[in-house]
């Protein structure tokens, strides 16, 4: 059937697939972060189309039928005078990519289905959207930078007419634009910057860029290993080569210092645009300079633990010594991608001892080059970009430069002589004096031919791969091998093997989580083949029931008392117990145990991930998995739209509560009854405004239990900072007496009645303004009558010793505080009121707890 002319719709007539096209690509990439759960992979099969004219056709088999996609070129929502330019630090300049653009776009029908459309781009892969049934499909490569685009493996996701359900593992964090992918091995590009210093260019001359380009041959190969458990191409970008060392970095004997200058000095060299050809992910040094770190000269590299990403902090030093420098600049680059040493405590405690052959060994000895990564590396790479700490890396580089394929030995410039010339110095030359059984397993150098005593490095220098050992013989992982045994062979990409069985609750009850997890072992990938692209790790929600309402402490708290067993003490001996911090706490950090001491403002973070299931904070039902903050409702189910309504009945609709609101606008001295709260009440939410944006005005909330115990401003002391109460698992967030506009709240149910009051110390300067609201079960009785009587007050009010702060910020502490009340009040009084700060604690952390004061 001839495609139709190309004129205005006439009334009744279908309009053409353009200009629709710019709207489906819109819904298309609006949905690209989510993975909803009715989405499926395909690989597009393009069958022939005799039409010709340029057109294509694909078929998509998927959702149990197949979807046969009939194409034509069609620019048409292109205007013919486009111009498409960038803006650069030097203005804007023509792009000459319009060409290349206009042959993208494709429309046409589904399955040849009146009133079907589909439209996509066909530029580096299948990517677009298409109706078909009243249904809407939206199609996309399953990964980048792949070889070929409309062969690979895409993701083709049903929209149908409502929203599908949030699958788990594929939510979007609260408050945060941060990917949505979790649990997800997709393709990484870590671009680089190649340096070498002055010292590089004077003991190598014009071998030198044959060198360090053959030294990230070696480490890139390491990184497409499949024991990291994860794709990772490590690329070279930019090489730049310092000729004259006054116009480099500053390098000495000091290697964090190098670390420093350096990191500083390529900042000007990265363009700002992640889309700019010469920008790069990762800088590294290469100098023959010996160096110390901090506790010997030993060191062979320096880098800071995960700055990935970080333009100003993602960079490494490494110590030429030959070949040997491939090894270390892999090593190092591990530390900027998180990966602690293979003999860390965390490591030691998951996987037990790791030995000394893998690439994170803290010692290099011999690498198994079986299997180069330990566990451990591959554990904290996954969650260090699961945690999106490694989204740089997605891009696949525009140019790369291209890096040596042969074997470090098989090169001129690495025969045995030059192997110990690039360790010792030039004037060593290699000494034979191993077996034939052990030929390539050592490297052993002298200093001439007549001197009899020969040197190894860390004794287990093995000689370079590719060295020739033997007639049609060459070395490889320090054994002599056949050469037709190293022959190049077919590389085998990898697939994943089958999904685990489900894994224990995170939680007993309140709604916890457990996982299951693939591996890509079906096959394993082979000679340089592709690691397996796509989720790695689902999960769902586990024992939704409710907690027995015992009130047993909230899980978090639960969490943070786990650390009153350590005997943290303060300056006095006296032991801290912990609770739960939250004000203060950034967003990111959410599900850090962040822990503070009880009536202080010190605080650590104990654990750099809550356990799985516990709330985001207590404003929110979005709970902790992986230490991502990720959405779930009141029912304690991943990815649940279900809300607690104002009653905090989970679901319902509002009609079982009242509301109770009132006011305060005059008080005496002292302390003033606002309001008894009863037990079940929700919402709770009082607002004390400062008299015309006066900080201390010499009103404050304060707040009292039924039997006289005060939770918070009791006894004439202001607490000045932000806080939560915490009151049988229910949580009370105050805002902090230095705010003009105090705040007490609390969004889950009340566990017991309590009695708001305001003190007052200065009514007739400042009058109260007073606010307040919640929600109480309509069968709650109520009476409203706040009774604002004579406050009490005694002659001399006496209080145990504590730290007080006035004014001016000036901290005093004495064996007994005193307040005159026998005069008359005034606003006077304001300055001899207690204002309560924490007294400093002992920071000494017991051997094997983590945590730190900031």
């Amino acid at each position: 059937m001839a495609r139709p002319r190309r004129e205005p719709p006439a009334p009744g007539r279908r309009a053409p697939a353009f200009p629709l096209l710019l709207l489906l690509l819109l819904g298309a990439a609006r949905a690209l972060p989510r993975r909803p759960a009715d989405s499926q992979e395909v690989v597009p099969v393009r069958i022939p189309d005799p039409r010709g004219g340029g057109r294509v056709s694909f078929c998509l088999s998927a959702f149990r039928r197949d979807f046969v996609l009939r194409l034509a070129p069609d620019a048409s929502f292109l205007a013919p005078g486009l111009r498409i330019q960038r803006l650069g630090p030097a203005g804007p300049r023509a792009d000459d990519g319009d060409a290349g653009l206009r042959t993208c776009f494709y429309s046409g029908t589904v399955n040849a289905q009146p009133g079907s459309l589909a439209a996509v781009s066909l530029c580096g892969g299948l990517r677009g959207a298409f109706l078909v049934d009243g249904e809407e499909y939206l199609v996309q490569p399953a990964a980048r930078g792949a070889r070929e685009p409309l062969r690979q493996p895409h993701r083709l996701q049903r929209r149908g007419g409502g929203r599908a359900p949030e699958p788990p593992g594929g939510e979007q964090p609260e408050g945060t634009g941060r990917r949505a992918k979790r649990f997800v091995s997709e393709a990484r590009f870590v671009e680089t910057l190649l340096v070498a210093d002055a010292s590089m260019v004077q003991f190598y001359g014009d071998e030198l860029k044959n060198h360090i380009l053959t030294l990230m041959s070696v480490a890139a190969r390491l990184y497409q290993h499949p024991s990291l458990k994860n794709s990772v191409s490590v690329v070279v970008v930019k090489v730049l080569i310092v000729e004259d060392e006054t116009t480099g970095p500053e390098v000495s004997d000091n290697g964090g210092l190098t670390l420093r200058n350096f990191c500083n000095w390529q900042q000007s060299f990265n363009p700002a645009s992640d889309r700019h050809p010469e920008h790069y992910d990762t800088a590294v040094l290469l100098t023959r300079q010996d160096f110390c770190g901090h506790q010997s000269c030993d060191t062979l590299g320096v880098a800071d633990i995960g700055t990935m990403c970080d333009p100003n902090k993602s960079c490494s030093v490494i110590e030429d010594e030959g070949l040997q420098a491939a090894y270390t600049l892999a090593h190092e680059l591990g530390h900027v991608l998180s990966m602690p040493h293979d003999d860390s405590k965390t490591c030691e405690r998951l996987f037990g001892p790791l030995g000394k052959h893998h690439m994170m060994a803290p010692l290099f000895v011999h690498l198994n080059k079986t299997l180069p990564w330990s566990p451990c590396s591959a554990m904290y790479l996954t969650e260090f970009l699961d945690g999106g700490h490694g989204d740089c890396l997605l891009d696949a580089p525009a140019e790369a430069i291209v890096l040596p394929t042969d074997l470090p030995g098989q090169l001129a410039m690495y025969d045995l002589d030059h192997q110990c010339q690039q360790i010792f110095g030039k004037e060593f030359q290699h000494c034979p004096n191993t077996t034939d059984e052990d030929i390539c397993a050592q490297l052993w150098c002298r200093m001439d031919t007549r001197e009899p005593l020969c040197h190894t490095k860390n004794g287990s220098l093995p000689w370079a791969d590719g060295t020739p050992c033997g007639v049609g013989r060459l070395c490889w992982d320090g054994g002599c091998v056949a050469r037709d045994a190293r022959k190049p062979q077919p590389a085998v990409d990898g697939n994943w093997g089958p999904w685990s069985p489900w894994g224990a609750c995170s939680r007993t009850c309140g709604g916890g989580v457990h996982f299951s997890y693939r591996d890509c072992n079906d096959p394993v990938p082979q000679n340089g083949g592709k690691y397996c692209e796509g989720q790695r790790a689902k999960y769902q929600s586990c024992r939704t029931e409710e907690c027995p309402p015992d009130g047993n402490p909230l899980f978090r708290e639960q969490q943070c008392e786990k650390y009153n067993s350590y005997n943290f003490t303060d300056l006095d001996g006296n032991l801290l117990e912990w609770l739960p911090k939250y004000s203060g706490v950034s967003p990111r950090d959410r599900c850090k145990l962040f822990c503070r001491a009880r009536g202080r403002s010190e605080f650590k973070v104990f654990e750099a991930k809550v356990i799985d299931g516990t709330l985001c904070g207590p404003e929110t039902l979005s709970i902790c998995v992986h230490g991502q903050c990720i959405k779930a409702g009141c029912d304690h189910m991943v990815g649940s739209s279900k809300k607690l309504d104002k009653c905090g009945v989970c679901g319902g609709n509002g009609s079982t509560c009242r509301k109770i609101s009132g006011s305060l606008n005059r008080s005496k001295y002292g302390y003033n009854d606002i309001v008894t709260i009863p037990a079940g009440a929700t919402n709770i939410d009082i607002k004390q405004r400062s008299h015309r944006g006066v900080r201390h005005d010499g009103n404050y909330l304060a707040l009292r239990t039924l039997d006289g115990k005060y939770l918070l401003n009791g006894d004439f002391a202001i607490s000045a900072m932000e806080q939560d109460l915490l009151l049988k698992g229910t949580i009370l967030k105050y805002s902090g007496s230095l705010t003009t506009l105090e705040r007490l709240q609390s969004f889950r149910q009340l566990p017991e009645s309590l009695t708001v009051q305001l003190l007052t110390v200065s009514s007739e300067v400042f009058p109260p303004k007073v606010k307040y609201t919640f929600f109480i079960p309509k069968d709650v009785p109520f009476r409203q009558a706040p009774c604002i009587g004579d406050a009490s007050r005694s002659q001399l009010l006496t209080r145990p010793d504590l730290a007080w702060q006035v004014q001016r910020g000036r901290r005093f502490k004495s064996e007994r505080a005193l307040i005159d009340l026998s005069r008359p009040p005034g606003a006077d009084l304001l300055g001899r009121l207690f204002f309560l700060v924490p007294s400093p604690v002992n920071r000494h952390l017991p051997q094997g707890v983590g945590g730190e004061r900031k």
